[in-house]
């Protein structure tokens, strides 16, 4: 792997492969929060010695599944034979660290950037076309075919498994690979989005299903990150339940500025009349410009806002669903943004419960067309000319 891929999965994984510096930091499977039916079904898998050759993580955005996954690939290949016995790893070993930095010859992480492709992964890195040159040095389709070079186990860990970040062909040369695994092969399919993953790819594995994680285990992760408890409890609250997201928002203080000011944006233009779509579209796209999360080299700046929009994307959705629970209960008690709570109320009393509905699906309606490389400020403009 290059020095470019590797920089990218460091950043990129941040929120997700979380590591603590502090000397009591949670070792093994206990640092997985939030998933402990998930994290009891892999390490008895481990013991049992009957792991599953094909799973498939299904759950929201930012719920742990690749944090969960490399874990599991720690706890296949651990060189500490008392983590071992107990279907865990000791996130100590030379394996384990190896794993961490994914520089592991035995555990290979494929997402759009890993594979040369910054929009989805194509068929090139799962099997090679003839006449050209793959991305990687093998192809997973050759390369499974080989005895591990280390470890006991070879992990291949694929992200997006939905269309559109796994193309369908590239999905397709999975299939065989899936039916008949090696002994000593694991390969795990990580989706958000389980309505787009091919039909064929969800019959061959096992599905493991990840839950929201519950506010309070957020807010006990924030507070090792924040000092400041306000400000932890207004990011685990907006956080709903993912914990990726909210210790982004943790450890990257301008994230919340950028919340707050296109929530005052948003309280100032809305709702009126569809001439004030276009400023809100602008406005949308400037804000994802500016998010500061994780570097790439030689970026587009229409790449950089494509990537970033579903954090933005996320802040918007958490307003509506705040005026949702506004309208529903009639109570502030539930909503997210608790800093917000006046200017929250105002605006419920503007929205119907039903065109809060429509906001919402254009919400996510967006977040779709934008993953399917559709134009940027044509969509985002349209998208705010549904929800005024």
């Amino acid at each position: 792997m290059g020095n470019r891929a590797r920089n990218d999965i460091n950043y990129s994984y941040n929120a997700l492969i979380w590591v603590n510096e502090k000397r009591d930091r949670k070792m093994g499977f206990e640092s997985i929060i939030g998933q402990d039916h998930v994290v009891k079904q892999l390490k008895r898998s481990i013991v049992s010695g009957e792991a599953n050759h094909a799973l498939l993580f299904l759950g929201q955005e930012s719920v742990g599944k690749r944090m969960t996954a490399i874990a599991y690939a720690k706890a296949l290949n651990c060189l500490d034979e008392n983590s071992r016995k107990e279907g865990d790893f000791c996130d100590n070993c030379r394996s384990c660290q190896l794993i961490s930095l994914m520089q592991h010859p035995d555990v290979r992480l494929l997402t759009p950037e890993t594979t040369g492709d910054k929009t989805v992964i194509s068929i090139d890195a799962i099997r090679a076309k003839s006449g050209e040159a793959p991305p990687h040095p093998l192809p997973l389709r050759e390369d499974v075919a080989l005895k591990p070079l280390e470890g006991r186990t070879k992990v291949y860990i694929i992200d997006p498994a939905n269309r559109p970040g796994l193309q369908e062909e590239a999905g397709n040369a999975l299939l065989l690979t899936l039916e008949e695994p090696p002994k000593n092969v694991v390969i795990i399919l990580i989706s958000s989005r389980p309505n787009y993953v091919l039909p064929t790819l969800v019959s061959r594995c096992h599905p493991i299903k990840f839950n929201l994680i519950r506010t309070d285990k957020i807010l006990t992760k924030v507070m090792e990150e924040s000092e400041d408890e306000v400000e932890a409890k207004i990011i685990s609250s907006i956080a709903n339940g993912k914990l990726g997201f909210a210790l982004d928002m943790a450890k990257n203080p301008h994230l919340l500025a950028l919340r707050k000011e296109l929530t005052n944006e948003i309280f100032r233009l809305t709702p009126v009349e569809t001439g004030a779509a276009i400023t809100l579209g602008a406005i949308t796209r400037d804000i994802a410009s500016r998010v500061e999360l994780y570097e790439r080299e030689n970026e587009s700046a229409d790449r950089k806002v494509r990537r970033n929009l579903p954090i933005v994307f996320d802040m918007i959705l958490s307003i509506w669903r705040d005026l949702l629970v506004l309208k529903e209960e009639g109570s502030n008690k539930h909503i997210l943004n608790i800093d917000l709570t006046d200017e929250m109320e105002e605006l419920a009393r503007k929205y119907s419960t039903e065109k809060i509905y429509a906001a919402m699906d254009a919400v996510n309606r967006t977040k779709r067309y934008i993953e399917r490389n559709s134009n940027i400020d044509l969509t985002l403009e349209n998208m705010w000319s549904d929800i005024l």
